[in-house]
């Protein structure tokens, strides 16, 4: 330590630990999450703080464009994991349901900046594309926004 002029610390263990916690969230509107380790059934059920289509995508997201599981992830898909089951979400369900063998991915690259997954719908699931597939994409906020095209709104309406 004798050459460190500045130290790097942070009270959320996100260095020390290697964890990290959702705290906000965007559905349609910016959404502070109250209690971030806390269980989230009540205020699912009772608040417009997320409606269901939107819980239902992201669910679907998250379980399909991860990797590994809590216990094997780096920091940002663990806390990515751990508010969908805090959503009671079994991610590993999710999974089998919706990523049939030989999937396609596009794994995350520095280039890129970003990692993409295609899923296959169950029949009869809505698509906008008329087709049985949709891409769940990941990673800088400002390499997907230049990309969107449509957005769903706080009811879950595109």
């Amino acid at each position: 330590m004798g050459g460190a002029n500045n130290i790097c610390s942070d009270k959320t263990g996100t260095l020390t630990k290697n964890q990290m916690t959702w705290t906000n969230i965007w559905a349609g509107g910016s959404h502070k999450i109250e209690n971030p380790d806390g269980k989230l059934t009540d205020l699912l059920q009772t608040s417009t703080f997320i409606n269901k289509n939107s819980l239902d995508l992201l669910k679907q997201a998250v379980s399909c464009n991860t990797l590994d599981s809590i216990d094997n992830s780096g920091a940002t898909e663990k806390a990515m994991l751990k508010f969908i089951t805090r959503c009671q979400c079994d991610y590993v369900a999710m999974r089998s349901r919706y990523l049939p063998a030989g999937y396609l991915r596009f794994q995350f690259d520095s280039a890129r900046k970003r990692m993409s997954t295609v899923i296959t719908l169950d029949d009869g699931e809505p698509s906008d594309t008329g087709y049985n597939q949709r891409l769940h994409v990941k990673g800088a906020s400002e390499i997907i926004l230049e990309t969107c095209t449509h957005y769903l709104d706080k009811d879950g309406i595109k």
